[in-house]
């Protein structure tokens, strides 16, 4: 006699895709489709404070030269540069914090950003 109770669970490419699409629906950093009827909030994960690039360097700050610079991140869509030392401050979009932290070289990259944004002086015989 045949089992009639459960159906035979067979996997395929699409059981493995609706799975991770059920994981991922559940993650409180994912933003719920439009017009789901869920909550439209993506909570804020990002580190609070962040002092140390992701090769463990300090960051320097490009105005005074010494290593009391942090990022910190005050929403999911911002980040503030900040030292505590002279008050430097630069402002950017989290997307270009995410290029500059996964980047060998980051204090010349925030060095190099602060003087496009004009707020750190041009050095004599550099572009």
């Amino acid at each position: 006699m045949k089992d009639k109770g459960k159906p035979k669970e067979v996997k395929t490419a699409y059981t493995g895709a609706n799975t991770a699409a059920q994981a991922l629906s559940r993650d409180p950093g994912i933003k719920a489709p439009q017009g789901s009827g869920e909550a439209k909030v993506v909570p804020h994960t990002l580190d609070r404070d962040v002092s140390t690039s992701i090769r463990q360097e300090k960051l320097t700050c490009p105005q005074c030269g010494k290593s009391t610079l942090h990022a910190e991140f005050p929403d999911q869509f911002e980040a503030w540069i900040k030292c505590v030392s002279c008050d430097f401050f630069m402002g950017m979009s989290n997307d270009e914090w995410h290029r500059m932290k996964n980047s060998p070289n980051i204090n010349e990259k925030i060095k190099k950003m602060a003087r496009k944004k004009d707020l750190i002086p041009e050095q004599a015989g550099s572009r």
